[in-house]
């Protein structure tokens, strides 16, 4: 019997351009990064460490993979970095706000299956720190629901689009794979890799075009 649902959040429970969204983050966070990366390419930089993050397989959370290989590349002390990380998504990140709002029925639909007995996991990429899915989950005004879990790059070994991070919140909640639908809008971020392990899916914008229809394929009375 199904009882875990998984929610994605960006471009689901998120209506955002993703690609403008990034291109923004980065304007704001390159000069952060630049002064105190004087002599190297920060944004390769961090581009190659959140590749690292993403497909290394270690054993290691994402955050401590994130940041052994920023500070092998940055030759800058950890604890540094992480200052500057933490300062830019406490003063800077909220400001990208504006880039995002909450999907259309979204956060109704989640309170809805809550209420009739269904666990829901927050399934966002696990590439941001919980400072920032936080604030994301503000935009999409679900920020004060109480989730079965929320994948973060503090809690998560493996990142999206590896079947890895499924099977790692299967463990996590203590489920099979035929107690889950997992509902998310990329093919090869979401729905692929569930299928992979087993999972079912609904492709937000494919199968259903509003999430509020989650309530009736799942026959919430």
């Amino acid at each position: 019997m199904m009882e875990h649902l998984l929610i994605d959040l960006d471009k689901t429970l998120l209506e955002i351009n993703f690609d403008e969204f990034l291109k923004a983050y980065f304007r704001s966070l390159m000069p952060k990064l630049k002064k105190i990366i004087v002599d190297k390419d920060p944004l390769n930089i961090l581009t190659v460490s959140v590749d690292y993050m993403i497909n290394e397989k270690n054993g290691e959370l994402n955050i401590e993979k994130f940041y052994k290989k920023f500070t092998e590349l940055s030759k800058i002390d950890e604890e540094k970095s992480k200052e500057v990380f933490l300062e830019f998504y406490i003063n800077d990140f909220p400001k990208l706000g504006s880039f995002g709002k909450p999907a259309k029925n979204g956060r109704e639909t989640v309170l809805k299956l809550i209420e009739s007995g269904y666990k829901v996991v927050l399934a966002t990429n696990a590439i941001f720190p919980e400072i920032a899915i936080l604030e994301r989950m503000r935009w999409a005004n679900v920020n004060d629901i109480d989730f079965e879990l929320i994948t973060t790059m503090e809690n998560m070994h493996f990142a999206k689009p590896h079947p890895e991070y499924y099977l790692e919140i299967l463990e996590k909640i203590k489920a099979k794979s035929d107690d889950v639908l997992m509902i998310g809008d990329d093919l090869e971020m979401d729905i692929l890799p569930a299928n992979k392990i087993g999972i079912k899916t609904l492709q937000y914008g494919v199968d259903i075009k509003d999430i509020s229809e989650i309530v009736n394929i799942i026959k919430i009375q």
